[in-house]
């Protein structure tokens, strides 16, 4: 994996897992790398986006969801 794949993998990553406070007080301290690193991967992010809203909205009003107990139950 070379520098530039790498630095987009933990961008993207970071940018899935990151609330909106984390979001915004990163473009704020880090105006500059976050412009670039945005226009380069603007597409990737609206995809995270938009499945961001996706579940929050199902997880919301819980529709068309069956809920599955995937606890791990051991046999003794």
């Amino acid at each position: 994996m070379t520098l530039k794949e790498l630095e987009k993998h933990n961008f993207l990553t970071w940018c899935k897992y990151a609330d909106a406070k984390e979001l915004e007080d990163a473009k704020w301290k880090n105006h500059e790398v976050w412009e670039r690193l945005y226009s380069e991967y603007s597409d990737e992010i609206e995809v995270i986006n938009k499945t961001k809203q996706v579940y929050e909205s199902v997880s919301q009003h819980e529709i068309g969801i069956q809920k599955f107990d995937l606890s791990l139950k051991i046999s003794t």
